[in-house]
């Protein structure tokens, strides 16, 4: 019996020291690896409603407008604008804002067109319609005209 007591001792012993000197290890070698992945940009830009208007011309000067007029689909997993452009059979101004935002500005589609942008992800949009007659020209009155929004999608 006492030889198993002192054999529990030194083995206790043994690990206690052991058990010190495990705390003490250093580290022997240290490695990192950087990764990068890039990703491409994706752009989707779907019509899922034609943005196609008939109207009567205005009268001299005046502003015909039309709401929540065609709808567009912009997805992509990068910052976008959309330029939105017109092409018209007549001598008309038109504008367009996204559809129910009344404090959107009002931007004239003809020429370069209008530049509107968005974050990343999917949206719907649909137009308000300004159509303004040319001041200067007032035979066109009470004959039917036509107006078709065109889009271009790019990336920030």
């Amino acid at each position: 019996m006492k030889r198993v007591s002192v054999l529990m001792m030194v083995l206790a012993a043994l690990l206690v020291v052991g058990l010190a000197g495990a705390v003490q290890a250093r580290e022997l070698a240290r490695a990192e690896l950087k990764v990068r992945i890039e990703i491409p940009v994706m752009q989707r830009l779907t019509v899922l409603e034609p943005t196609q208007i008939y109207f009567q011309y205005p009268a001299d000067g005046q502003a015909v407008e039309f709401k929540n007029v065609g709808r567009v689909r912009v997805q992509s997993n990068a910052d976008w604008a959309l330029t939105v452009g017109a092409v018209t059979d007549g001598d008309v101004k038109v504008a367009v804002r996204p559809a129910g935002d009344r404090t959107a500005r009002w931007q004239y589609v003809d020429g370069t067109g209008g530049v509107f942008t968005g974050q990343s992800g999917s949206q719907d949009i649909s137009w308000d319609v300004r159509i303004e007659g040319n001041r200067l020209r007032n035979n066109t009155q009470n004959q039917q005209g036509a107006v078709q929004l065109y889009f271009t999608l790019g990336r920030l």
